[in-house]
């Protein structure tokens, strides 16, 4: 499934970055075109930085590095948002929050705004089992042991909002 990610090591950085809504076929055109013109120019202390991506459910951009680990710069970093952001501009889109809440509700991945969160889980759309996409993972091992998406409950969300959520299931 992370064909792309297949030589790097689950102890590999990982930065996920979600899109509004999915991508369409040019879009991701687009992204791989970009991120691969951008790759030879991403470097740390001189250095290029053994990197791949992929989209995760046509809607969450997944970086990896293999660099940074012994060498971590946060130039470097930079420099790989700063080309996330400049992309997602090209694309008319945005990149959502890293504190976003991802959904997935009949299949899709909806988004869940932070402001709705508290409602959502006070009238019953959002539960303890409700799939939630977690784009708080570092490590590749994570996303390929299954974290990605995860019951609410066993995320941050569950755990800053578990007594609303135990109150509900009494």
């Amino acid at each position: 499934m992370f064909d792309a990610f297949e030589a790097f090591p689950d102890s590999a950085r990982l930065w996920l970055m979600a899109f509004p809504r999915p991508l369409n076929e040019e879009e991701k055109a687009k992204i791989d075109a970009s991120f691969e013109a951008f790759r030879p120019h991403w470097k740390v202390h001189g250095t290029p930085i053994e990197s791949g991506w992929m989209l995760l459910e046509n809607q969450i951009l997944a970086v990896v590095e293999n660099t940074m680990g012994t060498q971590p710069s946060g130039c470097s970093i930079d420099a790989m948002l700063r080309q996330s952001f400049k992309l997602a501009t090209a694309l008319n889109l945005e990149i959502l929050d890293a504190q976003s809440i991802l959904v997935r509700v009949a299949g899709k991945v909806n988004v869940v705004p932070k402001t709705e969160l508290e409602a959502g889980l006070r009238d019953g759309r959002l539960d303890a089992t409700t799939p939630v996409i977690d784009l708080g993972l570092l490590e590749l091992g994570q996303l390929r042991a299954g974290k990605l998406e995860r019951p609410l409950a066993q995320t941050w969300i569950g755990r800053k909002h578990r007594a609303q959520l135990e109150s509900r299931v009494s």
